[in-house]
C-alpha cells in the first residue's frame, strides 16, 4: 500500500512536471535550445502555491542577447502562467541588450520586438529598462516602444520587486 502512494505521488509529480511543457510545445511558440534556467522555473511550478511575482533581470554586454534570451522568457513566461494564471511576471533589462529594444533598432532585431510585444502584450509581462543605462548611451525614454517603461534606475527597481518577495531570476545568454 505504502509503494502505490509512493508510486502515485511520482506520476502525480511528473505529470505537473510534463502537462507544462507539453502545452507550451503545442504553443504557436517552439521550446528554446537553451533553457539554463529551466531548473528554477520548475521549482516555481512544482511549488503548492504561487510566490508574489517573479522578475526576471537581464544584464548583459552583448547588444543581440535578447535575441537568445527573449524566446525563452516566452517559454518561461507561459509555463508559469499556465501553473499560476494570475502569477505577476516583470522582466528588468539593465545592460546593453536594452538597446536592441528601441524603435530605431525594430528593424535590425524583429524577433526580439515580436517577443516583447507577446510578453507584453499577451502575457502581460511588465517590462522595465534603465533609465540611468539609457542616459549614458543618449537614449531617450521616447526612444523606446510605449510597451516598456523606462524606470530611473534598474537596481532599485530589482530591490522593489525583492522587497515584495518577488522571486528573482537572473536570464543569462547560457549556463
Amino acid at each position: 500500500m505504502k509503494y502505490l502512494q509512493i508510486l502515485r505521488g511520482a506520476l502525480l509529480s511528473l505529470l505537473l512536471f510534463i502537462n507544462p511543457l507539453m502545452a507550451a510545445a503545442s504553443s504557436s511558440h517552439e521550446i528554446p535550445d537553451e533553457l539554463p534556467e529551466l531548473e528554477q522555473i520548475n521549482a516555481i511550478i512544482n511549488a503548492h502555491e504561487a510566490p508574489p511575482g517573479v522578475v526576471f533581470v537581464i544584464y548583459e554586454y552583448d547588444e543581440s542577447a535578447l535575441t537568445w534570451i527573449m524566446p525563452r522568457l516566452v517559454y518561461y513566461v507561459t509555463l508559469l502562467q499556465q501553473r499560476f494564471p494570475d502569477l505577476t511576471v516583470a522582466v528588468v533589462s539593465h545592460g546593453d541588450e536594452m538597446l536592441s529594444l528601441t524603435k530605431e533598432n525594430a528593424d535590425i532585431y524583429p524577433e526580439v520586438h515580436f517577443d516583447l510585444e507577446v510578453l507584453v502584450s499577451e502575457l502581460e509581462v511588465l517590462f522595465h529598462v534603465c533609465g540611468s543605462f539609457a542616459a549614458l548611451n543618449d537614449v531617450e525614454e521616447s526612444d523606446f516602444p510605449d510597451s516598456i517603461d523606462v524606470v530611473p534606475f534598474a537596481p532599485a527597481q530589482v530591490e522593489d520587486y525583492k522587497s515584495l518577495d518577488y522571486v528573482v531570476i537572473d536570464a543569462e545568454l547560457s549556463e
